[in-house]
C-alpha cells in the first residue's frame, strides 16, 4: 500500500473510533417508573436524547399519577415505548403516550421500594445484597436501569432492585 492509502485508512480508522467513543452505552431494561416532574406543565418526551419535544405527559388529575415504562438507558436519558394515567377511581389505566421517546433522569422515578425488597450491589440476584429488607418509605433517586433492575440511591448507598413501590397512593407495604 502507498502510504497515501495507509495515512487515508488510518485517518478513517481513528475518526470512527471517535465518534463511537462519543456515543453513549445503551442499556435494554425492562423496568416501570413514574413520571417525578413537578412542572405543572408536565414532563417532556423527547425525539432523542435532548431532542425536539414529541409529547408532554400531563396527569390532569390530583389523585393520579403517570406511569412510565423504561426500555433503555442512554447516559442521563432513558428510552422509552409507553406511558399511562393511572387514576385512584379507575379500574384500568388509559394509554397517553405509544411509541418511541426519551425522558431525562431527572423527571422520572419512584415513589420508594416494595418494603423489605433486596438492595443487590449489582444488577443479578445473585450478586451480594446492598440491604436484604430495605425500608419500603425512604427516600429514593432512580440512577439507572439495566435488564428487569433498577439502580437506585437509597440509604445504604448505591445497589439495584426489581422492586420499586410505582404505587402513589400507598407506601408498597
Amino acid at each position: 500500500m502507498t502510504t497515501m492509502r495507509v495515512l487515508l485508512l488510518i485517518m478513517i480508522v481513528v475518526a470512527s473510533g471517535a465518534a463511537s467513543a462519543q456515543a453513549p452505552d445503551r442499556n435494554a431494561c425492562n423496568v416501570e417508573v413514574v413520571v417525578i416532574d413537578p412542572d405543572p406543565r408536565g414532563a417532556n418526551v423527547r425525539a432523542e436524547p435532548g431532542g425536539s419535544i414529541v409529547a408532554t405527559l400531563k396527569n390532569p388529575t390530583s389523585d393520579g399519577w403517570i406511569l412510565v415504562h423504561l426500555a433503555a438507558q442512554q447516559g442521563d436519558w432513558f428510552e422509552i415505548d409507553r406511558a399511562v394515567l393511572v387514576e385512584a377511581d379507575q379500574d384500568k389505566p388509559r394509554v397517553i403516550f405509544h411509541g418511541r421517546g426519551f425522558m431525562h433522569r431527572s423527571v422520572v422515578g419512584a415513589g420508594g421500594l416494595q418494603n423489605g425488597t433486596a438492595i443487590y450491589r449489582d444488577h443479578a440476584a445473585s450478586s451480594a445484597k446492598l440491604d436484604p429488607h430495605a425500608d419500603g418509605d425512604q427516600t429514593i433517586e432512580l440512577l439507572g436501569c439495566f435488564g428487569e433492575f433498577a439502580k437506585v440511591r437509597a440509604k445504604k448507598g448505591i445497589g439495584w432492585t426489581r422492586q420499586l413501590c410505582t404505587n402513589m397512593v400507598t407506601t408498597c407495604s
